[in-house]
């Protein structure tokens, strides 16, 4: 797939051709590594149309960083998650009716899908020989950060002693002594599936299974209906833990000073969750380019980690993270690798059988 031609919508080759037609050149894309033109590129559009799926605060901040960097160039944000954003993406793009500039979808295989009906530009940033394999999809996509599960609480609310009950395996939370005390998010994702994967894989089932999420749902959760309203929740103290959420969206509450902390029990799911591509019909291509070669930058991992709590997954970048001081917080010992190939057969029928499970849960 990475032969795929490199595509520039009609409107920016027309919009490039003029903007040196003054000087009787004729216009050429941009390289990746070619900056300078790139930006200015990038202010003649003015503009970057970003479908993301993380949540918009952290996402705002980081925003920030671009546009100071950028002046000239504003992002506009527009949150739309997993299979609603594919979804809306492939109907406007089937329709000539082209408005995202960037996608950041939490759907690997989708996101996949979209490289093979076309629909993303091919686009090597300069960091490319940085980003492992396992985090990029040819030169059209790339996760910048990993996201990994974790069992998100309320530090008032739970004790140390239930904290290390909960860290010692994902069956802890069918304990008697958390019945009734937790939530959990009927949400369709790929941070609200990857879990789910794991406890019905081939190897685990027998561990875990349907019987195990039943008796989750027997424990009488409270069900929300999005990841970031069951955190707030959680901080305000209408339930003790969440059962699951990822490291990142806790973090950024826990530098707000908010009383949260988590714990990973083991095997950890640990994967490239959301994908950003720039899109084959791009309205500003040349700011989409430029945008993207900087949160693929050691700039754009610095601020991913500061603002949204993501590790990203840049080969040589540490973890600067100051989560990493504090005692409580311990790193993963084990990951579980999400099996996509599973994912792209078995997501729609694993997360419809959990969802009904769900609906069962009377907390």
């Amino acid at each position: 797939m990475s032969d795929h031609p490199f595509i520039i919508s009609r409107r920016a080759a027309l919009a490039g051709a003029a903007a040196l037609a003054s000087t009787g050149t004729a216009a050429a894309a941009p390289g990746p590594n070619d900056e300078a033109q790139l930006y200015e590129l990038a202010k003649a559009e003015g503009k970057i149309v970003w479908y993301e799926a993380a949540p918009l605060e952290a996402m705002q901040n980081f925003v920030v960083r671009f546009e100071t960097k950028y002046p000239g160039v504003k992002v506009q944000l527009m949150r739309t998650s997993g299979p609603q954003q594919y979804q809306r993406f492939l109907q406007e793009t089937e329709a000539g009716q082209h408005i995202a500039d960037l996608l950041l979808l939490s759907d690997q295989p989708l996101t996949h899908d979209l490289v093979e009906k076309k629909m993303l530009a091919s686009w090597r940033v300069p960091t490319f020989d940085r980003v492992p394999e396992s985090f990029r999809i040819g030169d059209f996509a790339y996760a910048p950060y990993t996201t990994d599960m974790a069992i998100v609480y309320n530090s008032n609310r739970v004790t140390e002693d239930e904290a290390k009950l909960l860290g010692s395996g994902w069956k802890s939370v069918i304990d008697p002594v958390f019945k009734n005390r937790f939530a959990i998010v009927k949400r369709k994702c790929g941070a609200c599936y990857a879990p789910i994967q794991m406890f019905l894989s081939p190897k685990m089932e027998k561990e875990y299974g349907l019987p195990f999420l039943r008796a989750i749902a027997a424990q009488r959760p409270r069900v929300y209906s999005d990841n970031p309203i069951a955190l707030d929740r959680i901080i305000a103290g209408e339930r003790d833990f969440v059962f699951w959420l990822w490291e990142g969206v806790a973090l950024t509450k826990w530098q707000e000073g908010a009383p949260v902390r988590w714990v990973r029990p083991s095997p950890t799911p640990l994967f490239g969750n959301s994908w950003q591509a720039v899109s084959a019909n791009a309205p500003h291509p040349n700011a989409a380019r430029l945008f993207q070669n900087w949160v693929m930058s050691e700039e754009g991992a610095k601020g991913l980690q500061l603002d949204y709590g993501g590790m990203t997954t840049l080969i040589g970048y540490p973890d600067q993270r100051p989560i990493t001081n504090e005692a409580w917080w311990k790193p993963i010992t084990e990951v579980y690798s999400v099996d996509w190939d599973n994912w792209a057969k078995n997501y729609e029928s694993d997360m419809t059988a959990w969802q009904k499970i769900e609906d069962t849960a009377r907390g």
